[in-house]
């Protein structure tokens, strides 16, 4: 059993170690502009060792989405659980998506810079994956919004809706304000709060029954 779990962690650390080459690559070259070789390089593999660990480009682009994914529906998950209403459910959840980005800032320009030329040449089976991740933190937010309008805490519309407008209006300011930061005079921290700060008065709009 010993020798059993040294193989797997060992595994594992060579996987991590392309993973991280491929991360740093991606972001500074672009995913197109990178190749197997260059990752390879990079982590002082040979090409045909980092086959030994993944199909093909897209799949490393895509285990380097699930790790971080997977970090922010942890965060999430426990950051909202301790929460005590779903406007501060809210609050928790973009919090830890900020913490994120700060902590891992390239898993922004990853998930949604290159994303866009990465995911038409995912096969069906890769890009299932990709969007299982993406659904399980949706639901996060719509399980403890459902929750919310339960209890009387948040405007009673369709939970599916409520977690688009929320992820449509902060994951577009942050997309703006990547492209066009140059032009803005506040940080992105004020954009989000000023976003956060009109979803949340939209959603608190609790409709009384007589």
């Amino acid at each position: 059993m010993a020798r059993r779990q040294r193989i797997a962690l060992e595994r594992q650390a060579r996987m991590d170690r392309i993973l991280d080459s491929a991360e740093r690559l991606f972001c500074e070259k672009g995913y197109n502009n990178t190749s197997i070789n260059d990752i390879a390089e990079d982590a002082d593999f040979s090409r045909t060792s980092v086959y030994q660990y993944f199909t093909n480009k897209e799949e490393i682009y895509l285990q380097i989405l699930e790790r971080y994914t997977e970090l922010l529906i942890e965060r999430v998950t426990e950051a909202t659980a301790n929460a005590p209403t779903a406007p501060e459910k809210i609050r928790a959840f973009l919090e830890e998506i900020r913490t994120l980005i700060k902590i891992k800032p390239k898993f922004f320009t990853l998930y949604f810079i290159e994303r866009h030329q990465v995911e038409p040449r995912l096969s069906a089976e890769l890009r299932a994956r990709l969007n299982a991740k993406r659904k399980m933190l949706e639901n996060v937010f719509r399980d403890f919004y459902q929750q919310g309008i339960e209890k009387g805490e948040v405007r009673n519309i369709r939970v599916k809706d409520a977690s688009n407008l929320f992820f449509a209006q902060i994951m577009g300011m942050m997309l703006f304000h990547e492209y066009y930061e140059d032009e803005f005079d506040v940080t992105l921290d004020e954009r989000l709060d000023k976003s956060l700060q009109l979803y949340l008065e939209f959603v608190e709009k609790v409709e009384k029954v007589d």
